[in-house]
């Protein structure tokens, strides 16, 4: 990847980044559309989800049924991004509090492959998966409820 390729990469992923608040904000997936491939896939915590349209639902029920659970949400970047073996990497800190509950802070790792200005394959790992589960186990009751539809 020429330093060119990997700037506009970046400045990309930067769009997108921004897209993705908004549309976590309006609940509105389709403004994700134009970052990713018709063919894009997404590797979301082991679960594969081919076409963008199965990854912007894939999105949209993840926020659905945990991120919505919470009163407040806030992402910060620890690391990146940067161009890792051709692939935009960053790695993120959310921290997650409802009313009542201690907060939670979720640990993520994620790769972004462009094909031109648009992601072709995404990866999502949360690094810390077993205690983002046990704290789920303890205090689902005191979540949000899960949305209906």
């Amino acid at each position: 990847m020429t330093d060119t390729d990997a700037r506009r990469a970046i400045a990309r992923y930067h769009a997108y980044a921004d897209a993705f608040e908004a549309a976590y904000a309006t609940d509105d997936w389709s403004l994700l559309a134009p970052y990713f491939t018709e063919d894009a896939v997404a590797d979301l915590n082991g679960t594969r989800v081919q076409g963008r349209d199965a990854v912007l639902t894939a999105f949209r029920t993840a926020v659905t049924i945990f991120d919505r659970r919470f009163d407040t949400r806030r992402m910060a970047l620890v690391l990146g991004p940067e161009i890792t073996d051709g692939r935009v990497h960053t790695k993120a800190v959310g921290r997650y509090e409802r009313a009542a509950l201690p907060p939670l802070e979720l640990e993520g790792e994620e790769w972004f492959t462009f094909a031109g200005d648009r992601i072709s394959h995404h990866v999502d790992r949360v690094a810390n998966l077993p205690n983002v589960m046990a704290y789920l186990a303890r205090h689902a009751g005191g979540l949000r409820p899960l949305a209906a539809g």
